[in-house]
């Protein structure tokens, strides 16, 4: 009967592993990257690259790490001195796809005529593909942890306008006793 009880419960642990697993699907995707900055009109194009092996949440079908990848992007810019800049990685599981979408904002970009345009080539700059241990899985918050993340948010808020309004006070009182030493 033990044994019985511990197959069963191994049998139970092994379906609900798999389903986790199954939750994120692993594909191949084609991806480009896109730099602009505030503080200049150029803007970067990397070449459409594929990226194999990376992980697409199946609920929200967000690329799974994708600021790491941004961040690779604006490392690379950051050392070719650009620093400061604003990167995003755009990216699609079919190529034919991913060409509409570099299409569509180039065209925008080019249709202006007040952006510098740059492209840089596969051999200038390559995303690195993430090892699949790097590959982090983000679980959604449950009912109780968003509770006391707005119970705390909520209390954060109030000690702030306390705190403001000490500060208020105490700026009146200077000003009060600032004004009686002056009378003296």
């Amino acid at each position: 009967m033990n044994k019985f009880i511990t197959i069963a419960l191994t049998a139970i642990c092994m379906a609900c592993a798999l389903q986790a697993n199954a939750d994120n699907k692993k594909d191949n995707i084609y991806a480009f990257g896109f730099s602009a900055s505030f503080n200049d009109s150029t803007v970067y194009f990397t070449d459409i690259q594929p990226i194999p092996g990376a992980t697409i949440e199946r609920k929200t079908h967000f690329l799974q790490n994708r600021d790491t990848y941004s961040v690779q992007l604006k490392d690379f810019l950051a050392d070719q001195g650009a620093p400061h800049r604003v990167c995003a990685v755009i990216y699609a599981t079919k190529q034919k796809d991913i060409e509409k979408k570099f299409t569509k904002l180039r065209k925008k970009y080019i249709k202006t005529g007040k952006f510098d345009i740059k492209y840089l080539a596969a051999n200038e700059f390559k995303f690195t593909p993430l090892p699949a241990e790097e590959q982090t899985e983000t679980a959604p918050m449950t009912k109780e942890a968003k509770k006391e993340a707005k119970l705390k948010a909520k209390d954060a808020k109030k000690k702030a306008k306390i705190a403001k309004k000490q500060a208020k006070v105490a700026k009146k009182e200077a000003k009060k006793a600032k004004k009686t030493t002056t009378e003296v």
